[in-house]
């Protein structure tokens, strides 16, 4: 079958692979961030908008990551710029054997990838394992506040919308064949990523300080 069921999706090699990316960066980033208060968190996401500027431009002249890129790219994730650039070749590999296994993967619209994603993703018990554990160990520890056990909750499918679109965004890379080409696309899936992480972790900061607002007796 060309077009996989969710549950075949979920069980092929290339697709939990590509997985195991944005899972890697998941918790690699949130090292990075987790100390930081609010202004440090907006200084970093500038620093990410402004790099992912950089990549996209390079998109546009078809021209390769440069290497100071690319270490910039490593210190916002929390990863060595060696791992960088294997995950740009495992998108190149994987997304390669994903699009071979289904052809016409890459002709559903968007939505129903989308969706179809979702769905293998959320079957996979040790991938939302991973992406609630770092959402814990981010989140302010009040245990009996369900004003912020909501902000959690919405902080985790956040985190798994943010795994979604980078898996999306892999499974699209590898028809740029050109392996530089397609290490660049994988670049501007991380920081994009980067980006939306950060983001949900700025959302639920500000949830949780307007929870603190309402006060205790009704939080």
């Amino acid at each position: 079958m060309a077009v996989p069921t969710a549950d075949e999706l979920s069980r092929n090699a290339a697709f939990q692979g590509l997985l195991s990316v944005g899972l890697g960066v998941l918790p690699a980033h949130a090292a990075v961030i987790r100390e930081m208060d609010t202004e440090q968190l907006h200084a970093q996401q500038a620093e990410v908008e402004a790099l992912l500027a950089q990549l996209r431009a390079r998109m546009r002249d078809r021209s390769e990551i440069s290497e100071p890129e690319l270490n910039k790219l490593a210190g916002l994730a929390g990863l060595p710029p060696a791992t960088i650039r294997a995950i740009g070749e495992r998108v190149h590999t994987q997304g390669t054997q994903l699009n071979q296994a289904f052809p016409d993967l890459q002709s559903l619209d968007n939505r129903t990838r989308t969706v179809l994603i979702f769905d293998a993703v959320r079957r996979d018990d040790a991938a939302m394992a991973v992406v609630k554990r770092v959402a814990v160990e981010s989140a302010d520890d009040d245990p009996y506040s369900a004003c912020k056990a909501g902000c959690l909750v919405d902080f985790i499918l956040a985190l798994v919308d943010a795994q979604i679109d980078a898996l999306n965004r892999m499974m699209a890379c590898y028809a740029l064949v050109f392996p530089p080409l397609v290490m660049l696309c994988a670049a501007i899936m991380i920081a994009i990523m980067i980006y939306e992480m950060n983001k949900a972790n700025d959302i639920y900061t500000k949830c949780v300080l307007d929870c603190q607002e309402v006060g205790p007796g009704q939080g």
